[in-house]
């Protein structure tokens, strides 16, 4: 845990993406959640594609959401969580 804090120390903590409005004065972290259904055509290639690099589905898709967020806000340091289960390690879980 001390290896990943001392990494993360100067992550920023904000993603500076183009708005239609302003900001709010006060800084909620509140999400949402969009669902959709990809063709079988691009499915089957993401699919291929993790194979390929030795990945799973979900860090292909994480890789490609976080290339997005790049694009958009022009920042390399992207920071984006994910709540994950079934770690082993007890150092992990925290």
């Amino acid at each position: 845990m001390n290896y990943w804090r001392k990494q993360l120390a100067d992550a920023p903590t904000a993603l500076d993406l183009p708005a239609d409005f302003p900001r709010p004065s006060f800084r909620g972290y509140e999400g949402r959640r969009i669902s959709l259904v990809l063709p079988a055509e691009l499915t089957d290639a993401i699919r291929r594609l993790s194979r390929r690099e030795s990945a799973t589905v979900f860090m292909t898709l994480l890789a490609a959401f976080q290339t997005l967020l790049f694009r958009y806000s022009g920042q390399e340091d992207v920071v984006v969580g994910t709540p994950v289960a079934g770690r082993s390690m007890i150092e992990t879980e925290i």
